[in-house]
């Protein structure tokens, strides 16, 4: 890179969640190297337009507002750059070669992406872009960090997080960038919304200040009534009209790096079901999201995510799905780049965040099992253990449930 990046939540989900992606997701503040070109031409790369600007309180100029990466820590760390590998039905969709793209989603006719990125300022902004198109619209534009966002259900409006009211808070906005709406305040941190299918409320996640755990919340947008609903990180509200289900990732160990991932379905408001779908023992599940028919789940997961390479995760970074019950498990990517914060499209592709490219850029695979990547050897503690030096794995011999 030529000059400073912040990884805000790639995953923020990083994996958010993402990592602490969940899912949703990556967030760091370091110099990052200058990586090689990528290889579109840097002429596909139009002009940005930018959406009228809200007309909000700026933040206060001295106000520290911390960055969250993919695990839920304050602290953010830096996507590693890998070579780029063949296509085996990859698509590129966004080709910035300064800042990173991340926090990718897709609306629900499938024609439109909104994401956040750097590619403009070294705060990251959110924009909005046709699938197959390559002019972006800006819809943010302020000295704060605005990230994470996500289309309402039926495709009219922007739920997303951001500082600029001094920390991080959920808002909504029109598709044009206009009728901004603060639906969070106070001095928590809370981050990552995702829409109920009937679009009335958010479940989104938020760093309890007595706790000092990552819980779930859920907000109801026409009362703005609040409610805590349990522990957990990057949630994703499952499309599914017949019931209240969330996905959503937990550390295994409180403070551990060490995610899995868990639904629960809301009754009267209540969280019932709370269950584990999937489980690794060499590396984090992180940033779940739904397909469309809330059947399965996409996820990210991270190999031995404890191992830090000057403080970001050095382990095989992938993406997964699986269904509800946590069976049927296959990986979409082939280990060879950064692939985190995944988004199901209802054209039956996954869409994700990777470096593959050179840069951190939204790409897609479809989720048909076309092809087995190479599987590692069955770790056999029942505990995290080493790193594989290959695949996470193309089936369920390296998922526990």
């Amino acid at each position: 890179m030529c000059r400073k990046r912040k990884q805000v939540g790639l995953l923020v989900g990083v994996s958010a969640m993402a990592l602490a992606g969940g899912g949703c997701s990556s967030s760091s503040t370091n110099a990052g190297p200058k990586h090689s070109p990528i290889f579109m031409p840097r002429a596909a790369v139009a002009p940005v337009v930018r959406a009228p600007e809200a007309q909000l309180d700026p933040a206060p100029v001295d106000a520290k507002v911390p960055v969250v990466n993919i695990f839920g820590e304050l602290d953010g760390q830096e996507a590693p750059s890998q070579p780029q590998s063949g296509d085996f039905g990859f698509q590129q969709h966004t080709f910035s070669d300064e800042g990173y793209d991340a926090d990718c989603s897709v609306d629900p006719s499938g024609k439109w992406i909104v994401f956040s990125s750097t590619r403009h300022s070294d705060k990251s902004e959110i924009y909005l872009q046709r699938v197959d198109g390559t002019s972006v619209t800006e819809l943010t534009s302020d000295l704060s960090d605005n990230a994470q966002p996500c289309f309402s259900p039926d495709g009219k409006s922007i739920a997303f997080c951001s500082t600029r009211a001094g920390s991080w808070d959920i808002y909504t906005m029109d598709l044009d960038g206009r009728n901004v709406a603060q639906v969070t305040s106070g001095p928590s941190q809370d981050m990552h919304p995702s829409f109920s299918p009937d679009g009335t409320r958010l479940v989104y996640s938020s760093i309890g200040s007595r706790s000092g755990q990552w819980e779930l919340w859920t907000v109801t947008l026409g009362t703005r009534e609040r409610k805590m609903i349990g522990y957990g990180l990057f949630p994703s509200w499952s499309p599914d009209k017949t019931g209240d289900r969330i996905a959503f990732q937990r550390a295994r160990q409180r403070g551990s790096r060490w995610f899995s991932l868990w639904t629960l379905d809301l009754m009267d408001g209540e969280a019932h079901k709370v269950t584990e779908v999937a489980v690794s023992s060499n590396a984090a599940i992180i940033s779940p999201c739904w397909s469309p028919d809330g059947k399965r789940l996409a996820f990210a997961t991270v190999v031995d995510p404890a191992k830090t390479n000057k403080g970001k995760p050095r382990g095989q970074q992938d993406i997964w799905v699986v269904d509800s019950e946590g069976g049927s498990r296959h990986r979409l990517t082939d280990g060879t780049s950064t692939c985190l914060t995944p988004c199901w499209a209802n054209d039956n592709r996954v869409y994700f965040v990777s470096d593959r490219g050179g840069h951190e850029n939204v790409w897609s695979v479809r989720t048909e099992r076309a092809h087995e990547w190479p599987t590692a050897a069955r770790n056999a503690k029942d505990g995290p253990g080493p790193a594989p030096k290959t695949a996470v794995g193309s089936t369920s011999s390296e998922m526990e449930k």
